[in-house]
């Protein structure tokens, strides 16, 4: 294959895994990439560092071969990474101008040590990032102060500084705005962010080697460390015992750690208790929803450049109905965007409804999980207590199991949630609960009928329950 055709069709499979893989993770791993070989028997893609390499290799592989099948017609036979010199150059020279601009000497006219360096500067940091663009409310103010003062004094207060929330709230954009904001006010500061399954995958293939020192040098000898997606450490005992030695290494030497996970410190399942207690020493600050006026702000900021084509009344109407995480809401509002664009036209309250309509039809189903529970506790007769505990007996179980049931069809409650709000019990039980009523409302028309009954009372329609 040609050079220029090869080059034509990485382009459309750029915008095809952007696409699936979501754009967070394509300007973490794959915007600054560029195609060295496209044949039927191998794939040859240039990175421009080894990070990027290992977590492609470990993580997007599968994706990559996938979406080249899809846009090319043929799936590579092997695939390969090699670090491209004119993309590490053109890094280089971005890292020095930012550099010369603060005053700093440029990272090549430093010494480093004989060991693994650390990272000098963190790859691929999604550019809306930043703290000056994080919109702030009362369900983000106190993360977003702590990861301020963090910023401006690595080190010094809240540490670790721990940020939790659902997903989609922005916990990634506060972390990715901690590191950029460090890299501009202390360009020598040895900084790097990171999801916590590259930590992992590191720390495996160090021990794979029979060699951990280079691993431990290139992490305890950071100024700052900044950890997301914690949650992915769980049950992995002999990386959380690792982590725990890094945290205690780099805190002693007065360095900053910002750690970000799904869940509090208290409800991460399969988690060491010594590290979760290291956890709670810090400071511990929740991302929640974002109320209306935030939502408005929100939305506000995204029309930005299309404000025109947005009348008061369905801006309003946007932040009235839009009543999710930022994620979901950023979707929403751009799908909007596309269409105006696509007309120039002002959008109307109707065309807002049309564009809305797959998320409002399953927003006028959602229920609480209280809702949920008060109702089943009323039909079976059970009591509060008896179904958050670890009863057994066979009229608690199965109120238990149709609670989760229906907390699983009838809410965006993750498993995890879901098995935390009854009893703490284990996303596991929550999927064997689900699996558990589906089996028997097949082979019993009076469970249907109940669980059906019960479907209704908390939605008030009377359309049936689809099975996922």
């Amino acid at each position: 294959m040609t050079e220029t055709l090869a080059k034509e069709h990485w382009n459309k499979v750029l915008t095809d895994l952007q696409e699936h893989v979501g754009e967070e993770f394509f300007t973490l791993w794959l915007r600054n990439t560029l195609i060295v070989r496209l044949e039927p028997e191998l794939i040859e893609i240039g990175v421009p560092n080894l990070v990027v390499s290992d977590w492609l290799r470990s993580q997007c592989s599968d994706e990559i071969l996938s979406s080249v099948n899809r846009v090319v017609g043929f799936r590579p036979g092997d695939i390969k990474y090699s670090v491209n010199g004119h993309l590490f150059r053109q890094m280089r020279k971005q890292q020095e101008i930012a550099h010369r601009a603060a005053g700093e000497p440029s990272p090549t006219s430093r010494t480093s040590p004989k060991a693994e360096p650390a990272p000098k500067q963190i790859f691929n940091l999604n550019e809306r990032y930043t703290l000056d663009r994080v919109i702030v409310g009362p369900n983000n103010q106190l993360a977003f102060n702590c990861a301020w003062e963090v910023a401006r004094n690595p080190g010094e207060n809240f540490n670790p500084l721990f940020i939790f929330g659902r997903t989609g709230v922005g916990k990634s954009h506060l972390l990715q705005g901690i590191a950029r904001e460090v890299l501009e006010r202390f360009p020598s500061k040895e900084t790097l962010y990171i999801p916590a399954e590259y930590f992992v995958n590191q720390y495996v293939q160090s021990l794979q080697k029979r060699d951990v020192e280079p691993f431990r040098h290139r992490f305890r000898t950071l100024d700052v460390l900044i950890i997301d997606d914690l949650h992915f450490l769980a049950g992995k005992d002999a990386s959380q015992e690792e982590l725990l030695h890094t945290l205690n290494a780099l805190e002693q030497a007065g360095k900053q750690v910002v750690l970000a996970s799904d869940q509090h410190p208290r409800q991460l399942e399969e988690f060491m208790e010594h590290l979760t207690t290291r956890f709670l020493q810090g400071m511990i600050a929740e991302i929640q929803l974002p109320p209306r006026n935030t939502r408005l702000a929100i939305i506000k900021s995204k029309l930005e450049g299309h404000r025109a084509l947005f009348p008061t009344a369905v801006v309003d109407f946007l932040a009235d109905k839009l009543e999710c995480n930022v994620r979901e809401m950023e979707g929403y509002v751009t799908r909007l965007v596309a269409l105006a664009g696509l007309t120039n036209e002002k959008v109307t309250l109707q065309l807002a409804e049309q564009a809305l309509q797959d998320f409002l039809s399953s927003r006028s189903r959602m229920v609480d999980l209280t809702d949920i529970e008060n109702v089943v506790i009323a039909h079976y007769g059970v009591t509060s207590q008896q179904l958050h505990s670890r009863l057994r007996k066979r009229p608690v179980a199965l109120a238990r199991q149709v609670c989760m049931y229906l907390a699983r069809r009838l809410t965006s409650y993750s498993l995890k949630e879901i098995g935390r709000f009854f009893g703490g019990k284990n996303h596991t039980t929550v999927v064997f609960a689900v699996q558990a009523i589906e089996a028997k409302i097949k082979k019993s028309a009076a469970l249907n009928d109940e669980v059906e009954h019960l479907r209704r009372t908390l939605t008030g329609d009377g359309a049936n329950v689809r099975t996922r």
